[in-house]
């Protein structure tokens, strides 16, 4: 279904659909993907803060941490020059791949973003360095990247295990402490399971193959399957389940 400026009423035109352009279906669709996860995660929107002074637009997406509690702050930047100059020719050419890659990849600043923690203990928000690289051979709307660094945010835990999330490790190691002594954590999560997390965290970071690290990786999602009681079945990724099928299979080969 095409989308266009008429479908979206004075209602629909607050929060992220401020970023909303005439012709850019693709871009529009990114939108109200971004605001359907919002709503299913619970995560707060703040448009009343100053745009850009080059024109750019912004607001804030609130996202918590669904087992670590942690307060998250993703500022979202639009840029409607840009977006301007690709609605003008866009409808045009083919979106075949080809020309796909390259139009995305010279445009990949149409939406950027920052990610903040925010300390209870020192009352300011820490910026973490979540960076998005734009791949020429698999292109990806912006706006779809912002979906994804929300998931990561929301399912924090899983997702810090990741080898590419350094900058997230090192930040959870404080930030989860500081989450638990604030009451945001999960209510069934011991202060030791936290100590526990954060010591595992610390490990992963001081490993430098990349085949240490996904053996000290699959050892901790055993050992939470096996010991922790908070993570019940229904609070389990899909990434969750998926080692545990690994696990399992493992378990009956042997």
């Amino acid at each position: 279904m095409d989308i266009n400026e008429e479908e979206y009423t004075s209602e629909k035109r607050n929060g992220i659909f401020r970023f909303i352009v005439p012709n850019l279906d693709a871009h529009n669709k990114s939108l109200e993907w971004i605001e359907s996860e919002r709503k299913r995660m619970g995560a707060e929107i703040d448009n009343m803060i100053d745009d850009g002074y080059d024109s750019c637009k912004k607001c804030h997406i609130f996202i918590n941490g669904r087992e670590s509690g942690i307060n998250y702050r993703l500022t979202i930047n639009f840029e409607p020059k840009i977006a301007n100059l690709l609605s003008k020719r866009i409808n045009e050419i083919e979106l075949s791949d080809r020309n796909l890659k390259s139009v995305l990849f010279t445009f990949q600043k149409l939406i950027n973003f920052e990610t903040h923690w925010y300390d209870h203990a020192d009352g300011r928000w820490n910026h973490i360095c979540l960076e998005i690289k734009p791949s020429v051979n698999y292109p990806v709307w912006p706006g779809d990247h912002i979906v994804s660094v929300m998931n990561c945010l929301s399912e924090d835990m899983t997702s810090v295990l990741d080898r590419d999330m350094r900058t997230l490790r090192k930040e959870m190691t404080k930030a989860l402490v500081v989450s638990w002594f604030q009451g945001n954590s999960s209510e069934s999560m011991r202060y030791d399971k936290v100590s526990q997390y954060v010591e595992w965290l610390a490990e992963l970071e001081s490993t430098d193959s990349e085949f240490s690290f996904a053996n000290k990786r699959d050892l901790i999602l055993k050992n939470i399957r096996n010991n922790w009681e908070y993570w019940e079945e229904t609070q389990k990724t899909t990434q969750m389940k998926l080692y545990e099928n690994v696990f399992q299979k493992l378990e009956d080969f042997q």
